[in-house]
C-alpha cells in the first residue's frame, strides 16, 4: 500500500509492476490547485486529481487508458480538464461517491490494484507557521517559511473503511515520496490513517524524496523529513533513501527509536526523479531482508505477501 500523491504513487507503481503483487493506493483529495481546484470551486467535492493519476500509474501496458485519462478537453467557460477528472467526478456523482466510483472504474478498465480516497468528504489543508494560518495545498505549497504543524478541516475527516482494512491487511505500507506536507503528510497524518498505522501488522516503509521542494520543505533535511512524520504521528519501520541524493538521511543527530535505514541507489537518470528500475531493485532488497529476518524469527511470523501502494 502506498500513502501519498499521483507522482509518488506513479513511481512506486511502476517499480512494483508484476505478478503477485495486490496493489492499493490510498491518495489525498486536498488539491486546490491546477483543474480539481477548478472543479472543486465550481462543483464542490473533494479533489480527483491524485486519484486520476494513480489510475493511470496502475493501468499498466493499457496505453489507451493512460492516454484517455490524460487527454484534455475544452469546456468552454470552464477551461480544459483531463478526461479522468470528468470521469471520476461523474461517476462519482452517479454512484453516490468517489469509493463506490473508483472501484466501479476499476473493474470496468482492467485497472490492477485500487484507488482509495482518502476522506469520504472534501476537506482542506491548514499550516501552521509562526506568521499565523495558511489555507489551502496551493498556497502551502507556495511557503517558503518553515511549517510547524499540518491541520484538516474538518478536524477529524473520515477515512472511508476499505482503506482503515486495506492498511490492516496489507504486508507492506510505503510511505511517499513526495511533497511532505501537501502529498505525503496530507494523507498520512489523517487522523483516522495515522491511527490505523499505528496498530498495523505491516511494515511500515517510508521511500525519502531525493530532494527538497522550493517551497514547502525548503531547507529541510532528510532527518528533518523524518522528524516531521514522526511529529504528526505517522508510524515509521524502515526509511529508504539515496545517500547520494541532495536530500538525504544523515548520520548525525538523535538516532533513539531511529527506524532501519536502507541506503540505496534511486536516482539514475533525470535529477531529483525516482529512476523506476533502480527503485524496483531498492525495494527488492527491502522486501529480502524482511523475509531474511522472518525466516531467522521462524515459522511463527507472519508471512509477507501483498503491498498496499
Amino acid at each position: 500500500m502506498l500513502l501519498g500523491g499521483g507522482h509518488g504513487v506513479a513511481a512506486v507503481a511502476g517499480a512494483l509492476d508484476g505478478p503477485g503483487i495486490d496493489l492499493t493506493a490510498i491518495v489525498s483529495v486536498a488539491d486546490d490547485g491546477g483543474s480539481s481546484g477548478e472543479l472543486r470551486r465550481r462543483w464542490g467535492g473533494p479533489a480527483v486529481g491524485d486519484m486520476r493519476r494513480s489510475f493511470i500509474a496502475l493501468s499498466g501496458d493499457q496505453a489507451v487508458v493512460a492516454g484517455a485519462f490524460e487527454r484534455r478537453l475544452a469546456l468552454a467557460p470552464f477551461g480544459e480538464h483531463p478526461l479522468g477528472n470528468l470521469l471520476l467526478r461523474s461517476v462519482a456523482g452517479a454512484l453516490g461517491d468517489l469509493e463506490t466510483a473508483s472501484a466501479w472504474l476499476a473493474e470496468h478498465l482492467g485497472i490492477r490494484g485500487r484507488v482509495l480516497p482518502g476522506t469520504v468528504e472534501p476537506i482542506a489543508l491548514l499550516a501552521e507557521t509562526r506568521s499565523g494560518l495558511v489555507r489551502g495545498e496551493s498556497s502551502i505549497g507556495a511557503l517558503t517559511a518553515p511549517i510547524e504543524r499540518l491541520r484538516f478541516d474538518p478536524a477529524r475527516p473520515a477515512t472511508p473503511q476499505a482503506a482503515i482494512d486495506a492498511i490492516q491487511a496489507a504486508d507492506w505500507v510505503l510511505i511517499g515520496p513526495g511533497s511532505l506536507y501537501t502529498s505525503v503528510l496530507a494523507v498520512a497524518a489523517l487522523p483516522d490513517i495515522a491511527a490505523a498505522l499505528r496498530v498495523t501488522p505491516a511494515r511500515v516503509l517510508w521511500i525519502c524524496n531525493l530532494e527538497a521542494d522550493c517551497g514547502e520543505t525548503l531547507g529541510m533535511s532528510g532527518a528533518d523529513h523524518l522528524q516531521a512524520l514522526r511529529h504528526h504521528g505517522v508510524r515509521i519501520d524502515a526509511a529508504l533513501h539515496d545517500p547520494r541524493a541532495r536530500l538525504a538521511l544523515d548520520g548525525d543527530g538523535d538516532t533513539r527509536g531511529r527506524p532501519d535505514v536502507f541506503s540505496l541507489a534511486l536516482e539514475a537518470g533525470e535529477p531529483g526523479v525516482h529512476d523506476t528500475a533502480a527503485l524496483r531493485t531498492a525495494l527488492a532488497t527491502v522486501f529480502a531482508a524482511r523475509r531474511r529476518r522472518r525466516a531467522i524469527a521462524g515459522p511463527a511470523s507472519r508471512s509477507a505477501g501483498s503491498i498496499a501502494a
